[in-house]
């Protein structure tokens, strides 16, 4: 065990960083989405299936790392509800993650509201609490659990549409909460990536569980070869991430002011 404790704390140094990031290929996640979580309406739950599942990508080259969508189709599903057919889209915005781990910056591409953004910060290093005496295979890879908190976030939008009138008004988005996020990462692969805006740890994150089974995100596929087509996000308005916050803040508010279906917005 003391070995172990040893082990990690050496990865985690920065003379570890060159071998925590010689690994190189391209792993596909499944994120799978509880839909219900986040809705208090039992009818609205009717309409809308429980989970959502959606494929992404990432490609890992030494310390770079670029997550992008797999699949870039939308959802759609109609239903009835009395007498009237109801329309459901979902919708994940687009979203290409690219990291470089050496020189700690951040160049996202996120799309909101039909625009593009271009968010160029530098790279924030979470705070994970390491786990060495809990351990699961992923995928066949033997893993180490670590956990931290962030506020509360999501990334896909719900539309529905039943041809009705407006509603009886907004809702108002809930205030932001500390959710704890658990992750299981691998010192098989070295490379400090994983998805979305997770890494940082001894290894490749395999799986991300946050807010207790609300988003769970597992790689269902990986392989190690050369990469070829890491390529920065481009295009869309250039902003800091602080920015970016602020601008999705304001659009939140004004989707909630407006009557009518029903928008959960979760960027």
């Amino acid at each position: 065990m003391k070995n172990k404790i040893l082990a990690l704390m050496l990865l985690l140094s920065p003379a570890a960083n060159m071998f925590a990031q010689s690994a190189e290929g391209v792993i596909i996640y499944e994120q799978k989405i509880n839909m219900h979580r986040r809705i208090q309406d039992e009818a609205m739950k009717a309409m809308v299936p429980e989970f959502r599942t959606v494929k992404m990508q990432l490609s890992i080259k030494g310390p770079e790392s670029l997550y992008k969508s797999f699949e870039e189709e939308d959802d759609e599903s109609t239903s009835e509800n009395d007498g009237r057919t109801v329309r459901m889209v979902f919708r994940a915005p687009q979203s290409e993650v690219y990291r470089h781990f050496d020189n700690k910056t951040l160049v996202e591409l996120r799309e909101l509201a039909g625009k593009k953004f271009l968010i160029q910060d530098s790279l924030k290093r979470m705070a994970w609490k390491l786990n060495p005496a809990v351990t699961r295979k992923i995928n066949g890879y033997e893993c180490v659990q670590a956990t931290t908190t962030q506020k509360e976030t999501g990334g896909a939008v719900i539309r529905i549409n039943n041809g009705g009138p407006a509603g009886n008004g907004p809702a108002t988005p809930p205030e932001p909460k500390d959710v704890k996020v658990v992750a299981w990462f691998t010192q098989d692969i070295p490379s400090p990536a994983g998805p979305g805006s997770y890494g940082g740890l001894p290894g490749l994150v395999m799986e991300v569980d946050i807010n207790e089974g609300e988003t769970v995100i597992s790689a269902a596929k990986v392989e190690l070869k050369k990469v070829t087509d890491l390529k920065l996000p481009s295009g869309g308005k250039k902003v800091t991430e602080a920015e970016f916050k602020k601008i999705r803040d304001d659009y939140m508010k004004e989707v909630s002011s407006q009557g009518g279906g029903m928008r959960v917005i979760r960027n």
